[in-house]
């Protein structure tokens, strides 16, 4: 791996390997105007096959230095393929750069799909950076949708085969707590060790999105689509929003003056 300035007419950004559900103009727009400003930005990541360069991670830095009509950018350059970028693609920004979205994650699980649907769901979802549920309903979903095949069985993480079935059960649920509650022991099945490992329920998946969205790290228009967010989650993400604007912002005292209009007309129209 090495730095280089590289010509952006020879970066391909149209191979496939966008994980993202969709570009965000605001971002380039932003980082257009940063770089206008001589901000510098961290090189984006290439995989060279010896013929064309395959763009893995920075597509709003690329975008945003074409807009500026710029002709090079920096780039962290790999050795590797289209499939190798891809991979890349897929976890790239589980944890820096902006924000991954509920349905950035989803559209990454969905493309590792269509890409390895002979893979495991752990091994894909650890390929994604994501939990094995999510992995676990789209494929679900997929295949309903005869988007991909069902397969009998997938690859593990040793390389060996294994009963797709396995991956269908829900989280927490063996073979030994489901003949438990025929008859056998209490009565009473009991969740595997498995279900505390990283990926969790559907539930788990949601709280961490909602405390997600409190702090700022995913957009608050995603709560709509959680069937559990409650009310105080759209109350504490507002409050978030306020608490963590700068106090010489101009928009911070406008915005709490317009909260404090609207408390004030709801404890009016209470007391009619």
């Amino acid at each position: 791996m090495k730095i280089e300035e590289i010509a952006l007419e020879r970066i391909d950004i149209y191979g496939g390997t966008q994980a993202r559900f969709a570009t965000l103009d605001d971002a380039v727009s932003s980082y257009a105007e940063e770089m206008a400003n001589g901000a510098e930005f961290p090189p984006v990541t290439l995989f060279f096959d010896g013929a064309k360069y395959w763009l893995a991670d920075g597509f709003h830095r690329v975008l945003a230095a074409q807009r500026n009509k710029a002709t090079t950018i920096r780039a962290e350059v790999h050795e590797g393929a289209r499939t190798d970028a891809l991979r890349f693609a897929l976890g790239a920004n589980a944890t820096n750069g902006l924000y991954r979205s509920i349905a950035d994650k989803r559209n990454a699980v969905e493309i590792a799909l269509e890409e390895w649907p002979e893979l495991s769901n752990s091994v894909l979802a650890e390929l994604c950076r994501v939990s094995d549920d999510l992995v676990r309903r789209c494929r679900s979903k997929m295949v309903k949708e005869e988007r991909i095949e069902k397969r009998e069985t997938v690859t593990g993480r040793d390389g060996k085969q294994y009963p797709a079935a396995i991956e269908r059960e829900p989280r927490g649920v063996t073979e030994k707590s489901s003949s438990a509650g025929q008859g056998g022991g209490s009565g009473k099945p009991k969740p595997s060790a498995d279900f505390t490992q990283p990926g969790g329920s559907s539930k788990e998946i949601e709280a961490e999105a909602r405390a997600m969205i409190r702090r700022g790290e995913a957009p608050f228009r995603e709560l709509e689509e959680l069937s559990s967010a409650t009310a105080m989650d759209y109350v504490e993400t507002a409050i978030g929003v306020l608490e963590r604007m700068p106090p010489t912002d101009p928009k911070r005292p406008e915005a709490i003056a317009r909260l404090e209009r609207w408390l004030a007309a709801q404890r009016q129209a209470t007391a009619l």
